[in-house]
């Protein structure tokens, strides 16, 4: 996705046939509000919002939160539990990972299975 938090939500509410009127009425919001969002005249809505939004596009929340540059919240509660996981987030930020870090990273954990074992199934 590109553009603006609100280009995005413009276009992901159309793609799933929801009118403006709707979703806010989904949402407990005023159309007057989501039209601000959509046009930009307001910055994205919090975290909370922007859940209820997906969960009424039936989108993943995801790729709405990214466009709003904001962090899911169960993300920032594992975080804030975790003084591990923000050590380890600061480092990345201070190395500078890129994006193929990123997915060598993911690809370790896989292979290594990191975190939870489960007991094989053969």
């Amino acid at each position: 996705m590109t553009g603006t938090f609100g280009e995005t939500l413009r276009q992901i509410r159309i793609d799933s046939g929801l009118g403006l009127r709707e979703l806010a009425r989904l949402i407990d919001k005023s159309p007057g509000y989501l039209s601000d969002v959509e046009n930009g005249r307001v910055p994205p809505p919090s975290e909370a919002v922007i859940i209820d939004i997906s969960a009424a596009l039936e989108v993943d929340k995801k790729g709405l939160l990214f466009a709003a540059r904001k962090v899911d919240p169960e993300l920032s509660e594992y975080v804030a539990r975790k003084s591990e996981v923000a050590d380890f987030l600061r480092m990345a930020r201070d190395r500078g990972f890129e994006n193929e870090d990123w997915h060598k990273m993911t690809r370790l954990a896989k292979t290594e299975a990191l975190g939870k074992r489960r007991k094989d199934k053969r």
